[in-house]
């Protein structure tokens, strides 16, 4: 299986520090979006639970949004960054 990974759940190092891009799909953790686009993790989560960007994957912890693992396409991603510009 091409382009996936696996990390055990109690595994420390959570994030790796970059967007994956895979055919027009993009995912991380919500940690590094945020630190792409310069915000906080908990402000990447609400701008996309309050907005109508609908995210492929949105998986994580209420209690640690910054560990969130989610993904989105070109076009949703595109308009979250433009949201988070503003």
């Amino acid at each position: 299986m091409r382009g996936v990974s696996f990390k055990p759940q109690d595994a420390d190092d959570f994030s790796t520090g970059e967007i994956k891009s895979y055919g027009g799909i993009y995912a991380a953790t919500a940690e590094d979006f945020a630190g792409a686009l310069k915000v906080e993790p908990e402000e990447l989560i609400e701008t996309v639970k309050s907005s109508d960007i609908e995210p492929l994957t949105a998986v994580g912890d209420e209690d640690d949004p910054g560990k969130y693992s989610l993904s989105f396409e070109r076009d949703e991603f595109e308009r979250l960054r433009d949201l988070l510009v503003e």
